[in-house]
């Protein structure tokens, strides 16, 4: 078991959050003490509420090992001090952001849930860049649905795969233009007048939030609202900064450091909030990512080969006008689909084809998975193959048939690689009544459902997962 390097338990750690809160803009305030002190064992029946806050791509040395990154984080250095901590969580195939995070509230694998990739597959590109961001996509229950059949409020800020979801408080994420139109579209898909009061107590709320580019402070100032104002008894909230950051800078960059301190002040807010409202002493805290990251210096695009083999045609001006097997590629991961699953002679050929490519390293493939293997790991069960870009190389995949095999890279890091990577676990840290000190064992994503369905009572079954253990640290220190 990795610890943190840094695990203070004293009034210095609180200090250090009241001036985190500070620099929120808010005036430093003592934070309240932990409803576990002394505890040994897990006893969780004080669980009234849920706070789900998804850092995603937050990597689990950022806390493990702040100093060594020059970090401030004091929130979620508290946080691994006073609560519960994983020190690496087993993500989904593939280790994408909305596969993630649709497992996290359904408690089940990419190929039950059916959220496979974070785009539709489109091999005739015509759904002007869709992702999956339909709730009614989701072919499972998730804990907001059970949630409110139990007659609990639940809130959702810019969380994957909900628009239209039927919740007291949304936010979905999604886009279409890319500019300020979609300020509008957002007041119309989320919940009535939900924006425009947060925009009334925050004079700069509009230039911070302009789909899909929007600040992790503007999702929080949604989140606060709703915890003020309406006291969910689940709340879900999706940062998005960190991810971002390190896919266009780096791992380790300036950019990507800073990213994470701006998300541990969010928290930090999120903190202050339960204790002016009343709710720490029964609200669970769980922060969490969706997957990890590893850097990548090259570029392939798979569909390309398909393109060349006379698999995929196209005409003259560069539109795809058929195809009988297409790729759809997710970073480090790619899936490959039949047209016509019973079409033998074009899946002897496909097969061939990324074979014969894999043997040089240098073509960037390094792995391919067959129909049998991707059933095992929860992908999805349509896919003729899944493939993985060579890590060895620092390969990631690219999208698209037509132009170039090689072609220059769209991120300095990235993910989608094989959930049992390393490099590709997530983070976990919980605090919350009755939640002890230690360890949080063999944690994966498909974990969080039933774990938060115990917590709040919820009737669900049906999971791939199971309720987190955590193991208490010894008595004394």
């Amino acid at each position: 078991m990795t610890k943190p390097t840094t695990t203070p338990r004293t009034p210095a750690i609180l200090a250090a959050l009241g001036l985190a809160i500070a620099a929120c803009g808010h005036q430093a305030t003592t934070f309240p003490k932990s409803t576990n002190e002394g505890s040994r064992e897990a006893d969780a029946s004080g669980i009234k509420r849920v706070v789900l806050v998804s850092m995603d791509g937050l990597m689990p040395n950022n806390y493990l090992s702040p100093d060594i990154h020059g970090l401030k984080i004091p929130t979620l250095r508290w946080m691994a001090a006073q609560g519960a901590f994983s020190d690496g969580v087993k993500s989904v195939y593939p280790t994408v952001t909305y596969p993630s995070h649709t497992s996290m509230v359904t408690g089940v694998n990419p190929g039950r849930h059916g959220i496979v990739g974070n785009r539709t597959f489109d091999p005739l590109d015509n759904d002007l860049e869709s992702w999956h961001w339909y709730a009614e996509e989701i072919k499972t229950p998730t804990i907001w649905q059970v949630a409110e059949e139990q007659g609990l409020k639940t809130g959702i800020v810019h969380w994957p795969v909900t628009l239209g979801a039927k919740v007291s408080y949304l936010l979905p994420e999604f886009w279409r233009a890319k500019n300020v139109q979609d300020q509008k579209l957002m007041r119309v898909v989320s919940t009535r007048n939900l924006l425009n009061d947060v925009a009334a107590s925050h004079a700069d709320f509009w230039t911070r939030y302009v789909p899909p580019n929007v600040s992790d402070d503007s999702l929080t100032d949604v989140a606060l609202h709703i915890l003020a104002t309406g006291k969910p008894h689940l709340l879900l909230l999706h940062l998005v900064e960190v991810d971002g950051a390190q896919h266009r800078h780096g791992i380790d960059s300036a950019e990507a450091r800073s990213a994470i301190e701006t998300d541990d002040r969010q928290l930090a807010r999120i903190y202050k909030e339960l204790s002016r409202s009343g709710l720490y002493a029964e609200t669970a805290v769980v922060v969490v990512s969706d997957h990890g990251f590893r850097k990548t210096t090259k570029m392939v695009r798979p569909c390309t080969l398909l393109r060349e083999a006379g698999l995929v045609t196209v005409n003259d001006k560069g539109t795809i006008t058929g195809w009988k097997a297409s790729v759809q590629a997710n970073s480090g991961q790619a899936y490959v689909y039949l047209q016509d699953p019973a079409d033998h002679v074009t899946r002897e050929i496909v097969r061939a084809l990324f074979a014969e490519k894999r043997q040089d390293p240098a073509n960037g493939i390094g792995r391919v998975y067959e129909a049998d293997e991707i059933r095992k790991l929860g992908g999805d069960p349509s896919a003729l193959l899944g493939l993985e870009a060579a890590v060895d190389g620092d390969f990631q995949f690219g999208p698209g048939c037509v132009g170039d095999y090689v072609a220059p890279p769209a991120y300095h890091a990235t993910h989608g690689y094989d959930p049992d990577r390393p490099e590709m676990r997530a983070s976990l840290l919980i605090t919350g009544p009755g939640i002890p000190r230690g360890h949080i064992v063999n944690a994966r994503l498909i974990d969080i459902a039933p774990t938060i369905a115990g917590w709040l009572k919820l009737p669900m079954s049906g999971f791939d997962g199971k309720p987190l253990a955590v193991v208490p640290e010894p008595a004394s220190e």
